[in-house]
């Protein structure tokens, strides 16, 4: 990542169409013109087993800052209720998202994200409301749609309200709803209060991405009777059918948009975007003995605004049945053999950040390593600097549980924006 100090332009170093100067107060608005959402595909078939595959349908006339996705659908828990419930409920239902194309500045194909569900919904949660998500589900008790709050320690939804919403293990009919963005952008990445300077800077756009971009979905399977499933584990007579929201009959459907936005003629040629890759590793082995100075990722050396983890016990990953806070008593980054990048201390001090930088709750199982706590990516982990033969690693000290999972993921900026807006 260069050092340079990044800013907008001199307002008078753009020019409309005439050459006449465009004031500051003009380009402050026209960098950053959300037009709301668009259609990509609606009404999708998202039932257990599903697998969704979508190219060449995302319009890129207009450059987008993200993807929303809309996920309901209805479950009937029948004949007996669940042995167990899993703390994350439906979200486990879409077990990856990969959004993904060929880039021309990469000159290749590239990954924008791949993430289960759950995992993207706990790692927004940690950073920014203003980013994460909404979840509801409707018991048929009559309360009608409940908005679940937003987790926390422990990782529960329940309130005196939502007791009987989540888990979902007492036999009952579950009508749920989920909406999340997937931004292009750095969570919480701003420079002007509530409209990001930096959206820009990390759009697709035609220009790089042509008609390329690729969306998967797939939908894990929701077994019958005493088997581990998304929901939990199921007694021996336990059924669960799935059908559309609000409906005894169809199926669950997912709803994709894309965000585009508008920054007007005189600001659209100003920016040539960066490009940000975020990608989950599952991890089992390494959680399920103790050890000291373990290494759980080995990164890549690319520039890094985040790392993220999440933990917890489970048989059918990514699915967690339980969330923990324990199993990893010390993490942290070393570059080589001796150079602490954030030193290995207690999981829990890492875990402070949450509310000390974004005043957010800590969340059960889950914890962020943050490089750009001020809202700038230009002060990401330089990891393009180091040098060949270094190892840049996630290391950890670790308690050892039976079944001990994880998930990581480095956020990693491929390329760095540049053009009029990101360069003096």
């Amino acid at each position: 990542m260069s050092s340079t100090a990044v800013t907008p332009a001199p307002p008078t170093t753009v020019t409309a169409a005439s050459s006449q100067p465009v004031s500051q107060r003009a380009n402050l608005a026209n960098i950053y013109r959300p037009v709301g959402p668009k259609v990509i595909q609606t009404g999708l078939n998202a039932s257990p087993g599903q697998y969704i595959n979508l190219t060449q349908v995302v319009d890129l006339s207009l450059p987008i800052r993200g993807i929303r996705i809309v996920y309901k659908g209805r479950c009937v828990v029948g004949t007996t209720g669940m042995a167990s419930t899993t703390p994350e409920g439906f979200l486990n239902m879409l077990s990856n998202i990969v959004i993904q194309g060929t880039n021309a500045r990469q000159k290749g194909n590239v990954t924008l994200w791949t993430i289960d569900l759950a995992t993207l919904y706990g790692f927004t949660h940690l950073i920014s409301s203003a980013h994460a998500a909404f979840y509801s589900i409707n018991s048929g008790d009559g309360k009608g749609e409940v908005q679940l709050n937003t987790p926390s320690t422990p990782y529960q939804f329940a309130t005196s309200d939502q007791n009987t919403y989540n888990p979902t293990g007492a036999t009952g009919t579950y009508d749920y709803r989920i909406e999340i963005d997937l931004p292009f952008y750095p969570f919480a990445s701003q420079a002007f209060g509530e409209h990001p300077h930096w959206v820009p800077a990390f759009l697709v756009r035609n220009e790089e991405w042509k008609d390329s971009l690729q969306l998967q979905f797939q939908f894990v399977a929701s077994p019958n009777g005493a088997v581990a499933g998304p929901l939990g584990t199921g007694a021996a007579g336990t059924t669960l059918t799935f059908t559309a929201y609000g409906s005894g009959t169809g199926t669950p459907t997912l709803d994709v948009y894309s965000l585009p936005i508008e920054m007007g003629l005189t600001l659209k040629d100003q920016v040539l975007p960066g490009v940000l890759s975020r990608v989950t590793q599952g991890l089992s082995t390494p959680l399920q003995s103790a050890g000291t100075n373990v290494v759980l990722l080995n990164m890549q050396k690319q520039s890094t605004p985040r790392v993220f983890i999440k933990t917890g016990v489970g048989t059918v990953p990514p699915i967690m049945s339980s969330l923990t806070d324990t199993n990893i008593t010390a993490i942290g980054i070393l570059l080589g053999s001796n150079r602490n990048v954030r030193n290995v201390v207690d999981w829990y001090a890492h875990k402070a950040l949450a509310y000390d930088d974004y005043q957010r709750p800590q969340i059960q199982g889950y914890l962020e390593l943050d490089f750009m706590d001020s809202g700038d990516p230009d002060s990401s982990y330089p990891g393009q600097n180091i040098g060949d033969g270094s190892t840049f690693a996630l290391v950890a000290n670790i308690a050892g549980v039976a079944n001990g999972q994880a998930i990581t993921m480095q956020e990693q900026i491929l390329h760095t924006p540049t053009g009029a807006l990101y360069t003096y």
